[in-house]
């Protein structure tokens, strides 16, 4: 009894060392107290040609808590700015002017200037790769000007600024792209890729005094051998959106011919698939993009008891979804940029072929490749009203 007793009290003595011992301070061997947490970097280049890294920083000191917590006048974070030959001399500026140590665990968007962009991000994606705090799924961004401006934003809808351009890569409002993609199509592409652009306009709201600073999204840049060489417009956008993208939900506005008008509908389930087929010395890139749709509104004298009707409605979007792609792909193969890496069915399937366009590869690739879209979108019901226009000459819906 006595040997079962003391077994037990040993057990129960080491279970209280070691709660204990979790609950001895910061595990890290650095102090929480000596960091500041950095969310968003922004990198630009200056007339001189110097590097220029701005920085946004959380302000624990300026953030309210609780429920009836009074969220104050002051904004609850800073932006720090620093130049130098390279981002890490520029870093170093804004590094010896902080009391605290910067840890860049937390951050969440990069934002590229277009002159930086377009000089070339080889020294961005250099110091990504070697620097170990940088997480893979920081979300990137494209600003046509001086990415430093984007951070006069008012935010309203969040906090921070950077929550506002987060949640629009998160929910997929443009087709999101992060660290990890960049590096891949650097090291394993031809350095072509697309980067999600941000805009920064005057906006009147009605509940704010005066306009406000407002950051919305744009098209896409486009990226060739590490550069930005051109941008995607907005319905080309969309188009990558509808090829990259597995977007949960969607809304898209089409036109019928006959009888003439308009439709939208609400898309769900977007799925797409790509697969590559050899033609003699010819490559089709064949992209599928399959889903569902619901219809949402109809301006047409369209009769939506007839089944022939839907069918129509649907021929209708599909074209409008294949219209979109074909668009984007279009624009990508006259800019000769293999922005969403195609090159990796030639090289990995067709290696032979691959090989004899070696000395001249990217004139090779899209002179012998082909983009071909599938848009194959079903569209369920025909929603719970008809449009006022289905019975204007006469008669009302029973």
């Amino acid at each position: 009894m006595r040997k079962r007793l003391g077994i037990h009290s040993v057990a129960i003595a080491l279970t209280i060392v070691l709660t204990m011992a979790g609950l001895t301070g910061c595990w890290s061997k650095q102090e929480l107290n000596d960091r500041t947490f950095v969310s968003t970097m922004l990198v630009d280049l200056d007339e001189q040609g110097r590097t220029e890294i701005s920085t946004m920083f959380l302000l624990p000191n300026r953030i309210s808590v609780g429920l009836n917590a009074s969220p104050g006048q002051d904004k609850p974070f800073v932006s720090l700015t620093g130049k130098g030959r390279d981002i890490t001399e520029a870093f170093q500026q804004i590094q010896k002017d902080l009391p605290r140590t910067v840890a860049w665990g937390q951050m969440r968007t990069i934002i590229v200037g277009d002159r930086y962009a377009r000089a070339g991000m080889a020294p961005l994606f250099d110091f990504l790769i070697r620097a170990t705090d940088f997480r893979f799924r920081v979300y990137m961004f494209y600003f046509n000007g001086e990415a430093r401006n984007i951070a006069k934003l008012t935010p309203v809808f969040e906090r921070f600024p950077t929550e506002i351009w987060r949640e629009s890569a998160h929910t997929r409002r443009l087709p999101p792209v992060n660290i990890r993609d960049l590096l891949y199509s650097q090291w394993n592409n031809l350095g072509d890729a697309y980067i999600p652009e941000l805009r920064l306009r005057e906006l009147s709201v009605l509940t704010e005094e005066k306009p406000v600073q407002w950051s919305g999204i744009g098209g896409a840049a486009i990226m060739k051998d590490n550069a930005v060489i051109g941008s995607f417009t907005a319905d080309e956008t969309m188009g990558i959106t509808f090829m990259k993208s597995r977007t949960p939900e969607l809304m898209l506005t089409a036109k019928i011919a006959d009888p003439e008008g308009l439709f939208s509908v609400r898309l769900v389930d977007i799925k797409q698939s790509t697969r590559s087929e050899r033609r003699g010395n010819k490559v089709l890139i064949h992209v599928s993009i399959d889903g569902k749709a619901d219809l949402v509104s109809i301006q047409s004298k369209l009769d939506l008891h007839d089944p022939g009707s839907m069918r129509k409605l649907e021929r209708a979007l599909n074209v409008r979804i294949r219209d979109l792609a074909q668009s984007a792909a279009d624009k990508a193969q006259e800019e000769h940029a293999d922005v969403f890496q195609w090159s990796e069915y030639v090289k990995y399937k067709y290696p032979s072929l691959w090989r004899g366009w070696a000395d001249q590869t990217r004139e090779n690739l899209f002179a012998s490749m082909k983009p071909v879209i599938h848009a194959r979108i079903l569209l369920r019901t025909p929603g719970i009203s008809h449009s006022p226009r289905l019975y204007s000459e006469g008669g009302s819906s029973s």
